[in-house]
């Protein structure tokens, strides 16, 4: 299976994405947490799962969250060969779509649950359940070493490359040990069955007796508990009633300082406000002097810019006298290229004119042999109509005389031929039938002699005298009628092709070829002519142009007398086959055209002075060009100082503005509060500030003399103390009372006789279980040491896959690279540098690198085979270093040449070291 493109649509956060994957080598699929890469392996999943009318939770939760649409999910994949378009939509407008092209170029639709069956059939069949499920590592699942033993790929790679079966215990001794065995202990060596109810029933009686035992001990403690909980909670109520003293005399220490922190608090809020005013005051007076500077500042500004103005306005007037001059030049320019241009068109005409008076010419010449081969061709054309002889014909005439030659032969050879001669002066008269005297025919009465074939009677009569018949064999009559038959297809062809004989038919096929190869010749002429298009429609449009007329429009005629040569001879309506044609009525006699003569060099004399006044055009064009040009800068040049002085005045009126809205400012200013008052006030409000301090200092050392900052936070204190106690004492009452609950309980339960009768059930329980344990163990050594055996057919079939991993690993670790493989084909144990461990004992990242190569080396092993799937790994390689990951990086990117590997990252440094990787960026 290869997977070539996923879309999804308003499927959990992604509202539409396409993802097209390559169908070989490493392709990294890079976006942000919650972008949705993980939801491309779900989608996947579901789409094979879960038909289109599903109300699952799983299809429920992949709804958009407050959004009523319609979950889509499009695949594009090669199953088995055949190239898949699978598309599925759940919960509003249901549907399912499948499209499957097969490798024979046949193409075949389902839909509805049609569809859904074909996919989950075809799915199943080409792809093993639990090889997809090892080879796709969700996310957080890269930990997870596989344990593929039961995949059938797998099983038929490693059973082909190994040569060992799957499984060689096949003897009744092994079968009849691994029962019982099986009786005892379940296949990963725990106890099962009686053996393992019995060692539970021991649990169970132990843990009794523990408990009974366990009851009595806790009695004991909670004696002791209670002792020593009477004695916590009288010392804890003597601390309580101290403490309590205590809080009382802090309280009454608070009252009297509360009214020195008040007055406190009042002086506080008088600086405050003493502080803000001073600060209004500093404000007033900042204020003030800035806008004394800006009215200075903007005074000798409005006089600077002023002064601008007034040169950037001369400037301009100057400039717009320049260009006034400069457009009067180029007017005049403009009407000498106007004239010049004039003269132009009037030289062009006349060389038109002319041009065109010669082109009439060449195409009446054209003309006339065009009209010449049409009607050759026209007379061909007639020819070959009117020949019904082709190479066919000919080739069933030589057949048919053939057949007549033949027959004639055969009827020569098988009848009697009798020869008549009369010799006295008696008549003798011939009669009967199937009678052939060759190219003779066979009178009524004989002169002379006479040699006759008879194919059926012949009656010689001598009248009054003899009478004699002869009659032919049997075979006669069939020769005869064969003769008959040929020499009727002959006559029959004859008819067909119109001639006398075959000598005529092979005449008459020879001159067709003559009359055909002309008429190649005078089509290959006709397209020659006609190659840029049919003269007579250029020749009419040139005599409208130059006002040619014909001398005898009204006269049509040009009617050929032509004659015919005489017909074959012999052939009966066969026509000539060199003739003249009349030409077609109304056809224009474009010999009739009066055409002036061109007289010599007129059109060369046109062309000259064509070229003159191009010439003195261009010279026009310059002079204007050069017109323009200056009209152009001076135009850009005045709109410049236009533009300058327009910016020096906005600059000027602006400072202007400025200048006026300063001045209202300050008078404003003023007349609330003048310059003298601002600093008069400034100095009042700092005497306040500095008065209103003196009176906060002096309160403040009366407050830290009496410790009234203090007083609050130690009685604070002290309660919550106080609380505490409270709470500690009733925990101690409470705990007292449950354990002198207990004590009362237990004396009324009888935890003694419990203990007794418990101790006894757990020995009779013990001896039970030993005899089991004995059985157990004797099976399990039978069991062990078959196993053993068993083991080294397990390492051959094994090693297949523990070879590609150890190869792999080896590209990582180096070559002290080992591992060993269990019963389920999972990575048990690996070695390095001498040092063997079992798996769990490895590292984190250890143990991730190892799932991965254990995957890649299973995927390589099966990549040939039409069951082989893509790898996929969700967020792996979390946990290894730099130059791991280096190394690791190497791996994937050489196990993508052997077939699809996709990962889905939100951290692609981790694979920056995949070469010929594929990366693929999800957008949010």
């Amino acid at each position: 299976m290869r997977l070539h493109s996923l879309t999804l649509r308003n499927f959990r956060g992604v509202k539409d994405r396409t993802v097209e994957l390559p169908a070989i080598g490493t392709t990294v699929v890079v976006g942000d947490n919650e972008v949705g890469k993980s939801s491309l392996v779900e989608a996947f999943a579901l789409i094979f799962d879960y038909p289109d009318d599903s109300k699952s939770k799983r299809i429920v939760d992949i709804q958009p969250v407050g959004q009523d649409v319609a979950p889509e999910v499009t695949a594009q994949l090669t199953l088995g060969g055949r190239e898949l378009t699978y598309t599925k939509r759940w919960l509003k407008n249901k549907a399912t779509e499948l499209t499957i092209l097969e490798p024979d170029g046949r193409r075949q639709s389902w839909t509805g649950r049609e569809a859904h069956n074909e996919a989950e059939r075809l799915f199943n069949e080409h792809v093993d359940p639990v090889l997809w499920q090892t080879l796709m590592v969700s996310q957080g699942q890269s930990l997870v070493l596989p344990t593929p033993a039961d995949a059938e790929p797998l099983i038929t790679a490693v059973t082909a490359e190994s040569g060992t079966p799957v499984d060689g215990a096949s003897m009744p001794l092994v079968l009849a040990v691994e029962h019982e065995y099986l009786r005892y202990w379940t296949r990963g060596g725990r106890p099962t069955g009686d053996f393992a109810k019995s060692a539970k029933a021991v649990e169970a009686a132990e843990l009794t007796a523990a408990q009974a035992l366990k009851a009595m001990d806790e009695v004991v403690a909670d004696i002791r508990r209670a002792e020593r909980l009477a004695l916590d909670l009288d010392e804890l109520s003597a601390r309580l009633t101290e403490h309590l003293k205590s809080v009382e005399e802090l309280r009454e220490r608070k009252q009297a300082t509360d009214e020195i922190l008040l007055r406190r608090d009042s002086v506080r809020a008088r600086a405050e406000t003493a502080r803000a005013r001073l600060e209004n005051h500093t404000r007033t007076r900042v204020e003030r002097e800035r806008l004394l500077a800006e009215v200075d500042k903007l005074t000798r500004t409005d006089a600077e810019l002023a002064e601008r103005r007034k040169d950037a306005e001369t400037v301009a007037k100057k400039a717009a006298e320049t260009v006034h001059a400069a457009e009067a030049a180029l007017a005049e320019v403009v009407e000498l290229r106007d004239e010049r241009r004039g003269d132009l068109q009037v030289a062009e005409r006349l060389v038109a004119k002319l041009t065109d008076r010669a082109e009439l010419d060449r195409l009446l010449v054209q003309q006339a042999e065009l009209v010449d081969v049409r009607a050759r061709i026209a007379s061909a054309g007639l020819v070959l109509d009117g020949v019904k002889v082709d190479e066919g014909l000919v080739a069933a005439l030589e057949d048919a005389r053939a057949r007549v030659v033949e027959a004639r032969a055969a009827l020569a050879a098988g009848v009697p031929e009798v020869s008549v001669r009369r010799v006295g002066a008696e008549a003798v008269r011939l009669s009967g039938t199937g009678l052939d005297a060759g190219s003779a025919k066979v009178p009524d009465e004989l002169e002379g002699e006479i040699q006759v074939l008879v194919s059926g009677e012949l009656v010689i009569d001598v009248p009054g005298q003899i009478e004699v018949k002869v009659h032919a064999g049997g075979e006669a009559a069939t020769l005869r009628s064969r003769l008959d038959e040929a020499v009727r297809l002959e006559q029959d062809l004859l008819k067909r092709g119109r001639v006398k004989d075959l000598a005529a038919a092979r005449e008459l096929l020879r001159k067709v070829d003559t009359v055909s190869a002309e008429l190649q010749e005078a089509r290959r002429t006709e397209r020659s002519l006609t190659a840029n298009g049919d003269p007579s429609e250029r020749i009419t449009l040139l005599c409208a142009r130059l006002g040619v007329a014909s001398t005898g429009e009204e006269e049509e005629e040009t009617k050929s007398a032509g004659k015919r040569q005489a017909p074959v001879e012999d052939v009966p309506g066969q026509m000539s086959l060199f003739s003249q044609f009349e030409e077609e009525e109304g056809t224009f006699d474009f010999e009739d055209l009066v055409v002036p003569a061109l007289e010599g060099g007129e059109l060369g004399a046109a062309e000259r002075s064509l070229e003159n006044a191009r010439a003195e055009l261009a010279v026009a064009e310059r002079l204007l060009s050069d017109a323009e040009f200056a009209a152009a800068q001076a135009r850009k040049a005045a709109e410049e100082d236009r533009s300058e002085a327009q910016q020096a005045r906005a600059r000027s009126e602006l400072a202007q503005e400025r200048l006026a809205a300063a001045v209202e400012a300050l008078d404003a200013a003023r007349a609330v509060l003048s310059d003298e008052d601002v600093d008069a006030e400034e100095e009042k409000a700092t005497a306040e500030v500095e008065a209103v301090l003196e009176e906060l200092t002096a309160v403040q050392a009366q407050a830290d003399e009496v410790g009234a900052d203090e007083a609050a936070g130690l009685l604070a204190d002290a309660l919550a103390v106080a609380t505490r106690l409270q709470g500690e004492r009733d925990v101690l009452r409470d705990s007292l009372r449950t354990t002198e609950g207990r004590l009362e309980q237990s004396g009324r339960d009888g935890l003694g006789t419990r203990r007794e009768l418990a101790e006894l059930e757990l020995a009779a329980i013990r001896a039970e279980h030993e005899g089991l344990k004995r059985r157990a163990d004797a099976a399990r050594r039978v069991y062990e040491t078959l196993g053993r055996h068993r083991a080294e057919a397990q390492t051959k079939y094994s090693e297949p896959l523990q070879t590609r991993i150890e190869s792999l690993g080896r590209s990582v670790y180096g070559p002290s690279f080992k591992v060993w493989l269990d019963d389920d084909l999972a990575v048990a144990e690996r070695e390095l540098d001498g040092n063997r461990l079992r798996v769990e004992a490895l590292s984190t990242g250890a143990q991730e690198q190892l799932a991965i190569i254990t995957r890649l080396a299973i995927s390589h092993l099966v990549s040939t085979g039409d069951n082989s799937v893509p790898v996929i790994f969700d967020d792996a390689l979390g946990w290894s270093d730099k130059g791991r990951l280096r190394d690791m990086g190497a791996l994937l990117g050489r196990a993508g040449d052997h077939g699809q590997v996709i990962i889905l990252t939100c951290m692609p440094e981790r694979y920056e070291y995949v070469p010929r990787a594929t990366f693929i960026k999800l957008e949010s």
